[in-house]
């Protein structure tokens, strides 16, 4: 019954630390496709496409893990007060390592996202990252269904629904912004 139990408190530890992996990559792939789809129908110039999204990458990556460090520490003062419920108490180490891989997980995001733009012509980098962002949300979205026991399917897709709505708003309003300033 020992055996169990560490095994159950090993892989309930190891997503505790996905927390921030996940939180970093969600919100990486959502920021990163509006900057980058946004600024790219706003111009047909690639390197202010990179500016944006590799300075937005950084402070992206930045914003996520102090605020999921902040946001878990108050879950810790939370946790603390009502600890007669048996419930887990975030560590402090727990909260640091969260928001080191949230801003691990972002800036990589990013990077896979941005990438296209230095690599290929602007329109078919729009597509590459667009497709790419799409199918990491998906996947995330079946991982995610299936460690909740739900359907990975539909999870898959409100996932990539969601991030390709962000990124189609981003894209329309980077046209409009474009327009207006006389980028295009």
């Amino acid at each position: 019954m020992t055996k169990i139990n560490a095994k159950f408190g090993d892989v309930m530890d190891l997503l505790r630390q996905l927390e921030g992996t996940a939180f970093g990559m969600a919100d990486g792939v959502i920021c990163a496709l509006g900057m980058v789809i946004g600024a790219a129908a706003a111009t047909s110039d690639p390197k202010p496409v990179l500016l944006i999204g590799l300075v937005g990458g950084v402070a992206d990556a930045f914003g996520n893990s102090i605020g999921f460090y902040i946001s878990q520490s108050a879950e810790r003062g939370v946790q603390k007060h009502d600890l007669e419920k048996g419930e887990h108490v975030h560590t402090r180490l727990e909260n640091i390592l969260n928001g080191a891989a949230s801003f691990i997980a972002t800036i990589l995001i990013f990077g896979v996202l941005v990438a296209p733009f230095a690599l290929i012509p602007i329109d078919m980098a729009v597509w590459t990252s667009c497709i790419l962002g799409v199918v990491m949300l998906a996947l995330m979205g079946a991982y995610v269904a299936n460690l909740s026991k739900e359907n990975p399917a539909m999870m898959a897709f409100e996932y990539s629904f969601l991030g390709l709505f962000g990124a189609i708003v981003s894209y329309l309003v980077g046209l409009w912004l474009g327009g207006m300033l006389g980028l295009r």
